[in-house]
């Protein structure tokens, strides 16, 4: 899976990388049990909590950071292979590094998007701390 991922990053085939790396989250989350919206927003405020909290500043509270990461990016990826209406992925330099930020995409509009380029490094990392916990 980590070389799949390094492989999509590498290539810049963004939207399969994050519709991958979305998936990965939902079956990391569920364990051996079903997957389901809670356990998606639990894992993720655990292990990502500050791309929660950017996700919630941006989006004026208006609903959990997670809740909004799961319904409109992982639910947007992986039903629609695109993140949903009014956000986007973007490149790390694009964001200053940052994990979201608003763009502007020509006339379509302002986009909250989300970093693809940190989200493959943290979910890399988050995958390697994992499987060496298992070892242990």
């Amino acid at each position: 899976m980590k070389s799949d991922v390094t492989l999509l990053h590498e290539h810049r085939a963004y939207l399969s990388l994050t519709t991958i790396v979305f998936c990965c989250l939902d079956a990391l989350a569920a364990g051996r049990g079903k997957a389901t919206s809670g356990k998606f927003k639990n894992f993720v405020s655990h292990h990502f909590p500050v791309l929660v909290d950017d996700i919630e500043n941006a989006c004026d509270r208006r609903g959990s950071g997670a809740a909004i990461l799961y319904d409109a990016f992982r639910n947007g990826f992986a039903h629609l292979r695109a993140p949903k209406i009014r956000f986007a992925i973007a490149e790390d330099h694009e964001l200053d590094s940052r994990w979201v930020g608003f763009i502007q995409a020509d006339e379509s509009g302002r986009f909250l998007a989300l970093n693809v380029d940190r989200l493959t490094r943290e979910f890399l990392t988050l995958v390697d701390r994992l499987e060496s916990e298992s070892l242990t």
